[in-house]
Formats: structure tokens, C-alpha cells, sequence
């Protein structure tokens, strides 16, 4: 087992004396920097995580607090510190022990007490990935000549899906929280220089998320346990919502983004439209890396064939092009000219799971184009009733519910009511589904806010509980919280009893038009308006 040296980065490091604004500047300028060590001569010091520090300088005073003065007010003074001899299994067991805030922090690599470098949770998560798959490679190897050696590599591949599964979760749930808090933090009266410091914020802690995602589903697709959900789809609204995504964000890198959709625009395929849609967003961010200053083209020609559709998808960016000697192995993991190459390489995993086929070629003259070509069976779109948020007007809230939270995170109890508290609405917060049953029997609430995960009883076996009781409480309009918001979980809480669903990160939009939804569809119902309701004086 390879030792914790192999995930050191050599990371300039600054001294006890550099001022805030000169760590400040550097971040700037070097973005893909998540630590800086500070030591005194070879020995460390203590160590600066990127978003805790711009958190600091982002809240009220922080540059005339901080940014005149030494970084030793604002570094982690305490940062976790190991000899480059560890292996890597005992240092990941540490970590997972120590829960989910460990493994938010750098921690800093040293030999014989000099510094050596630095790591982070994102090159433990590569690190423990390459190692797997290289056990993977070497079991394979070993068993290639028994009759089992299929069976023993899909057990492997299933381990490391799940390990990567468990990494998620563990660093999803502390992120979710920074994302809310900066979003809460964006929309308070802030200078102009805060609210880029919290831009920074919610830019990085998207990017770790994306990252995350992208390993889990890297895992779960080399252990074949990656699954599409084909649907009919309209194909122009596809195309229409890469383009709604990714204006903005190549505006601001100066690059001009050209997205066409050529074909019958009602055409509709059976097809999974989130892969599909995966599938331009990893190759459409990959462009954006190559064509700062430049162009990106990005398209789908429809064409249909019988009862078939054939996908015809392109995009290309006028940048340095690829390397020809590497072009073959572009898509493999790892191989990618990002460094990681994990988009690529799950779009390839994508459109061969969809029986299509996924190339790169250089254009003449300048850049790359990366292609791919699948076909879906035709589908003919049918009028259905909204099943989530995101199909509901956005309206004020009209009525001033008091409302009931339920969530065991404490972070996440903390957004949930200061955005009720910004629509004008009282609130009251409970650990979990048991606490929430319990609450509603003895005091009367207009609203609830259910996350789904919690110990004891669950978002979904709390709102069953309480649909089986007696009187009004019964019918108090539910509102899930929940990171697992795609289309079957969201029917599955809407079967069960709930009234809309809301994904985490919780974007107060999103938010207020399914507590509308919710108090509008009870107002349907007959019930009494939840103004009118009567509460028990406090």
C-alpha cells in the first residue's frame, strides 16, 4: 500500500509574518490552490484552507479585520500533520473516524518533522481511486485463470462503488451547508469586494460538489451500476438549457458560446435527458478550460429514421487542440488534458451506455471538436401535471404560515428558518421525524419543512406517520428538503403524501414557490386558510 507521500502537492509555503491581503491576492491567482502552508523555516506552522479564509474576509469588517494583518490571526493553528511514511489506508481510517469536518481540511505532509507538502480530501479521493483501481488491475491479474474472475472484479468494482458512495455523502452534507450559508451571505447588504469574496465561496464549493459527483459516478459506472432513466424528451429544450447554463458562465471567462439545435423542434426521443444533458456539460466545461478569449460551438442535429432518432452532438472550441499522440486515450480516467479527466471519461461511460459512440478529433487550423452519435427510440410528448418546484409560478408568499422544520443537521435548521424568517413567516425546528410526529399532536402548525435522512423516523415514514393521524394535523401541507431530488425520489415523496419537493443546496426561490404550492393545494382542499388557523398562544 503506497504511503501518504504519493498525495503530497509542494505548495509554496508563506511565513508567520505575510499579511492576509498577500494570501488574499495569491488564491486570486491561482485558483486551483485549496491550502497554503505557513511555517517557520522547515517547520510547520499552521496552514490556510481557502474557503474558511475567504469566509472570514467575506463577513462583516473582514479586510479592515484581517487584511492588514498577520496571516497567524486567521490560520488554522492546529492543522492536522502527518509523516510521509503513513500509508494511505491507516490515514483514510483516521480521517473517516474524525467525521465529516476532517475531511473538509487540509492536513500538511512532513519528514522527520520538515515540511514536505500539502494534501487535501479531493487527492485523498483520487489517490484512494487510483489505488483501488489498481488493485482492481492486479486482482484481475491474479484470477484471470480461475473460473470466478468475473464474479471477484464485480465485487471489487461494487466495494469501491460503495466506498465512494459513503466519501460523498460524508463530504456532501458539510458543503450543502457552506452553499447555503453563502447564498444566505450573498443576499445581505454587502460591498462590492464581499460579495465576490462569496461568489468565490459558492463558485469553489459547486466545483468540490461537481468533483464529487463526478468520482461517484466514475465508481458507480466501471462497477456497471450506473443506470439511465430513459423518458420521453423534447430534444430543443435540451439544448435550450445548456445554453440557459452556460451563457453566463462563459460571458465571464470572454469566451463566445454558440449553441444550435438543428431538426424538428417538437422532436422527442426516449432517452435519459440528465445524461444527455451531462454528457454537453462535461464536454462544454471542458471547452470553456481550452477557449479563454475564443469561441465554443456547441450542437445536436435530429434527425429521425424510421422510428428512431439519431443524435448527432458536437462541440468545439478553437483552443490548443490535443495532443495526437494522446488522442486515443483522451476518455480514459486520468488521461484527460484537464489533469483528472473525469468528465471525459464518464461521458464516455454515458454514451457507450446509451449504444452510441464518442470521439475527439483536431479541427484544421485551430482547437478540438469532441463528438458523439446515438440513436433513441422517437416519443410523442404528452401534457403532464407538474410533479416538482421548478414547474410552480413564482409568487410572493401570500399567507404567513407558521412553520414546523424538521432536519438534524444543525446547519441546515439554521438556513431553513432564517429563510423563513426573510418570507415573513414564524418557525419552530425539530431533530427528526420522531420529534416532528410529536410537535404537530401538541401544537399547531400551517407548514412543514421535512428533510428526508434523519435518524429514528425518516422525512418519508414521519410524513406517513403523520398522514394516520386523527383531526386537522393530518392535513398539514409537507414540504420535502432533500438532496435526493431527481425525478423518481421526487414521485416517490409526492405519493407518500408530501406536497412539493425542494433539492438542497435550498435556493430561497425554489423554496418559496413550494411553500406557495404547498399552502395553495391545502386552500384547494377546503382546509382553513393558514392565516386564519388558530395557534396556541406562546
Amino acid at each position: 500500500m503506497p504511503t501518504i507521500e504519493v498525495l503530497t502537492e509542494r505548495v509554496e509555503p508563506v511565513t508567520a509574518v505575510t499579511m492576509a491581503s498577500e494570501v488574499f491576492a495569491r488564491f486570486e491567482r491561482e485558483p486551483d490552490t485549496l491550502v497554503i502552508p505557513v511555517v517557520d523555516g522547515e517547520r510547520p506552522l499552521g496552514l490556510i484552507e481557502r474557503s474558511d479564509f475567504l469566509m472570514k474576509l467575506a463577513g462583516p469588517l473582514g479586510q479592515s479585520l484581517y487584511g492588514a494583518r498577520e496571516i497567524t490571526h486567521v490560520m488554522d493553528n492546529e492543522p492536522a500533520v502527518v509523516e510521509a511514511g503513513v500509508r494511505i489506508d491507516a490515514f483514510s481510517d483516521i480521517i473517516l473516524k474524525s467525521g465529516p469536518g476532517a475531511l473538509m481540511r487540509g492536513f500538511i505532509v512532513t519528514r522527520n518533522g520538515a515540511y514536505r507538502g500539502v494534501g487535501t480530501a479531493v487527492s485523498l479521493l483520487r489517490a484512494v481511486n487510483a489505488i483501488q483501481r489498481q488493485q482492481n488491475r492486479d486482482l484481475t491479474e491474479q484470477v484471470r485463470a480461475l473460473s470466478d474472475a468475473e464474479v471477484q472484479a464485480a465485487a471489487a468494482a461494487h466495494a469501491k462503488s460503495q466506498f465512494m458512495g459513503l466519501m460523498s455523502r460524508e463530504l456532501r452534507t458539510p458543503m450543502t451547508g457552506v452553499l447555503a450559508v453563502a447564498e444566505l451571505l450573498r443576499r445581505q447588504p454587502l460591498n462590492e469586494a464581499a460579495l465576490a469574496h462569496v461568489q468565490t465561496i459558492i463558485d469553489s464549493s459547486e466545483t468540490l460538489l461537481e468533483t464529487l459527483q463526478d468520482a461517484l459516478d466514475l465508481a458507480r459506472a466501471e462497477a456497471g451500476e450506473l443506470e439511465l432513466k430513459p423518458a420521453p424528451t423534447p430534444l430543443r429544450a435540451v439544448m435550450d438549457e445548456v445554453q440557459t447554463l452556460w451563457a453566463p458562465r462563459a460571458a465571464q471567462d470572454g469566451v463566445t458560446l454558440m449553441v444550435g439545435y438543428e431538426g424538428d423542434t417538437e422532436l422527442a426521443g426516449v432517452l435519459d435527458s440528465a445524461r444527455l444533458s451531462q454528457v454537453f456539460n462535461n464536454l462544454i466545461g471542458h471547452a470553456l478550460k481550452f477557449a479563454r478569449n475564443g469561441m465554443v460551438e456547441a450542437s445536436l442535429k435530429a434527425v429521425v429514421i424510421g422510428d428512431q432518432v439519431r443524435l448527432e452532438a458536437r462541440v468545439r472550441d478553437d483552443g490548443p487542440g490535443v495532443d495526437p499522440a494522446r488522442i486515443d486515450q483522451v476518455f480514459d480516467h486520468g488521461a484527460g488534458p484537464d489533469g483528472a479527466g473525469l468528465g471525459l471519461s464518464i461521458s464516455r461511460h454515458l454514451v457507450e451506455q446509451m449504444d452510441g459512440r464518442i470521439w475527439v478529433e483536431n479541427n484544421i487550423g485551430r482547437g478540438a471538436t469532441f463528438a458523439f452519435d446515438l440513436s433513441a427510440p422517437r416519443a410523442i410528448l404528452e401534457q403532464e401535471a407538474p410533479s416538482n418546484v421548478s414547474t410552480l409560478n413564482e409568487l410572493d408568499l401570500q399567507a404567513r404560515p407558521h412553520v414546523l422544520i424538521a432536519d438534524d443537521n444543525a446547519t441546515n435548521r439554521v438556513v431553513a428558518q432564517a429563510l423563513c424568517e426573510m418570507f415573513g413567516c414564524t418557525s419552530e425546528t425539530v431533530e427528526d421525524g420522531q420529534e416532528a410526529l410529536e410537535a404537530v399532536q401538541v401544537r399547531s402548525f400551517d407548514l412543514i419543512l421535512m428533510d428526508i435522512k434523519m435518524p429514528r423516523l425518516d422525512g418519508v415514514q414521519a410524513t406517513q406517520a403523520i398522514r394516520a393521524l386523527p383531526g386537522d394535523s393530518r392535513n398539514i401541507p409537507i414540504v420535502a428538503l432533500t438532496a435526493n431530488a431527481d425525478p423518481e425520489d421526487a414521485k416517490h415523496y409526492l405519493a407518500v403524501g408530501m406536497a412539493a419537493v425542494v433539492e438542497k443546496p435550498i435556493k430561497p426561490e425554489r423554496l418559496r414557490m413550494a411553500m406557495n404550492a404547498a399552502l395553495a393545494s391545502e386552500a384547494s382542499k377546503g382546509a382553513d386558510t393558514p392565516a386564519a388557523r388558530k395557534r396556541p398562544a406562546a
